[in-house]
């Protein structure tokens, strides 16, 4: 596997990527917008040997001392390979030097009370394991059955993951 900058090439690989995850991507309003941030913000993608697309994170740094992941996803067959991790720590090498915090939203436990083996439950357990802590579930934040979950990670404490 090789991790490399996203590129405008890209996007339509990454739509591959985001189709093959039904149940994370199942809002076409979500795709939408996950669509035009491979198209528009930056990116790293993850490859495999005979350069396929099989993972992505895009983010954005809407303040100084912080920057968001905004999308996150690896191709359904290849979940649980370690990508999406590699993708996390290569974002976190690039932006340690110039950025205090990493943080991410995600669907809350509260908007999920039946979920698949393969549900949120798994992405918050993915971003705790990678040094993020959840520190804040803001009321009305997307909608009555989405709640999201605001997760943090300080990029200058030392984490062992």
């Amino acid at each position: 596997m090789e991790i490399r900058r996203l590129s405008p090439a890209d996007a339509e690989a990454c739509d591959a990527v985001i189709a093959s995850l039904p149940y994370h991507f199942g809002d076409e309003g979500g795709r939408a917008e996950c669509g035009e941030a491979v198209r528009t913000q930056q990116g790293l993608v993850a490859t495999t040997e005979d350069g396929s697309i099989v993972g992505f994170i895009t983010w954005k740094i809407p303040e100084g001392l912080a920057a968001e992941i905004t999308w996150l996803a690896v191709e359904q067959s290849h979940r649980r390979h370690g990508i999406g991790g590699a993708l996390v720590d290569a974002l976190v090498a690039e932006l340690r030097a110039t950025t205090r915090y990493l943080v991410v939203t995600t669907l809350a436990e509260v908007s999920e009370p039946n979920p698949p083996a393969d549900g949120y439950q798994t992405t918050r357990r993915f971003y705790r394991r990678h040094g993020f802590e959840p520190v804040w579930r803001p009321d009305g934040w997307w909608n009555d059955e989405n709640q999201a979950e605001l997760m943090v990670r300080d990029l200058r404490r030392a984490y062992r993951g």
